[in-house]
């Protein structure tokens, strides 16, 4: 099978899938406890099987090295979380919880308008993923079936997507990046 997958064979690929997903996310779960964080890492992992496709034959066994991958996607998730949550935790140290004043409505349409602008300068494909996951809350599956993609170009979208929110907010406003952070986190109703 990596022989085929080393030539671009999706057939090579969805079958690697199917045999190992369900290990992959129970490798997954051990560490991070969550179903959708667990699906957001059975993605990772076969994004990056994907895209190590070329090298993957130099692998002595595809099943050791799937499972470090998993444990290290598993892991930084972890890392990541952690990170948010201080972030957040400081945040709200530094600032008082949010109060119904004209300066918060202020920061809030500007923090909407530089939103938009930046949902705008994603190309339609993202603007269209973005769109459906956040403002409609439909899943990556979901969206996957509506746009006739799969499930892991829809998340490469919204991956591309998010990481071109983030920059054009950092470059705006840190305070603003801050907020979107908070917004964006996993668990979270989203009005966006």
């Amino acid at each position: 099978m990596l022989t085929l997958l080393n030539e671009d064979s999706d057939y090579a690929f969805q079958a690697l899938f199917d045999r190992y997903r369900d290990h992959v996310y129970k490798v997954a779960m051990l560490y991070v406890k969550s179903p959708s964080l667990g699906e957001d890492i059975v993605q990772d992992v076969f994004m990056k099987v994907w895209f190590q496709r070329k090298n993957l034959r130099s692998i002595a066994s595809f099943e050791a090295w799937l499972y470090t991958l998993t444990r290290n996607f598993s892991l930084n998730c972890l890392k990541k979380m952690a990170r948010e949550w201080k972030a957040r935790h400081s945040f709200g140290e530094e600032h008082p919880p949010y109060e119904d004043t004209a300066d918060h409505k202020v920061r809030d349409v500007e923090y909407r308008e530089l939103l938009f602008k930046a949902i705008e300068q994603l190309p339609e494909r993202q603007q269209k993923v973005y769109s459906l996951a956040r403002e409609k809350g439909l899943s990556y599956q979901a969206i996957a079936g509506d746009l006739s993609l799969s499930p892991l170009t829809v998340k490469t979208h919204m991956a591309r997507a998010l990481l071109s929110i983030r920059s054009f907010m950092r470059k705006h406003d840190k305070e603003l990046l801050i907020l979107f952070i908070m917004a964006s986190s996993p668990g979270r109703e989203n009005i966006f």
